[in-house]
């Protein structure tokens, strides 16, 4: 199977032309691709409408795509949709929480809920969990591993373990890089573990295509792991407009 990641530069506002030019980008990708799946990352796309536009255009039928709208401000409106078999999904879900101090026991069953309900899809055999931006907040560590955050609720720490067994690969679409990396990666490392992959990949920050290198000539835009060690891409396309990477799995 195979996976795209896709990242765009953040924007604040898009002209009716950049929006138009974008919508005609992630066509092209979409009907271009030889991957099974591409994941974007997150406020690729403003509104519902950009996304129908897009799923008019798209020829290649068989092409699944996760998508997060910003249709408002605030948490509700980082909205998920699953394009598959060229129909729009709407999977009736958007961002719990998104920092550390947001990540309260109402919180954190909450997003369990959503996990449970609303978050896992199958595309090619394979079970995606997607897990949005800061709510990886659900574990806690800054290096190595990470663990589940809340040691006191040994129930929900089974439901979350329960959902996890049960998928092959974790989403985690990022708004922005992190700023501290080494904390991210600990949990993408845990939600690794057990064979399962974990994909995860944010904004481009202005031209800047690899905006976040903590060290020279490591990615931090398109992060992969599987068995809490990192996967190379397969494939790399950088453009002044998106960075593309290409990952093979098993």
């Amino acid at each position: 199977m195979k996976i795209l990641l896709v990242s765009f530069p953040v924007y604040s506002r898009l002209s009716a032309k950049e929006r138009e030019f974008r919508i005609n980008v992630i066509s092209n990708v979409l009907n271009e691709t030889s991957a099974d799946f591409v994941m974007f990352s997150e406020h690729v796309l403003k509104s519902q409408e950009d996304l129908y536009k897009i799923g008019e255009n798209v020829a290649h039928k068989q092409i699944s795509a996760l998508f997060e709208l910003n249709e408002h401000q605030g948490l509700d409106g980082n909205k998920l949709y699953l394009l598959h078999k060229n129909r729009i999904i709407d999977l009736e879900t958007n961002q719990v929480f998104s920092t550390t101090n947001e990540a309260t026991e109402e919180n954190i069953g909450n997003l369990i809920e959503e996990l449970e309900q609303h978050r896992q899809f199958e595309v090619s055999g394979k079970r995606f969990l997607i897990i949005q931006c800061g709510e990886n907040n659900i574990l806690k560590g800054s290096t190595g591993s990470a663990e589940f955050r809340l040691r006191n609720r040994s129930d929900l720490k089974r439901r979350f373990s329960k959902v996890l067994d049960n998928v092959d690969i974790i989403l985690n679409p990022v708004h922005t890089r992190w700023g501290r990396f080494a904390n991210f990666l600990s949990r993408v490392r845990t939600f690794s573990e057990q064979k399962r992959y974990c994909f995860s990949c944010c904004q481009l920050k202005g031209n800047q295509l690899y905006n976040a290198r903590i060290n020279p000539g490591e990615n931090v835009t398109h992060v992969v792991m599987h068995s809490k060690k990192r996967v190379p891409p397969i494939y790399t396309n950088e453009t002044e407009l998106y960075l593309l990477q290409m990952f093979e799995i098993k």
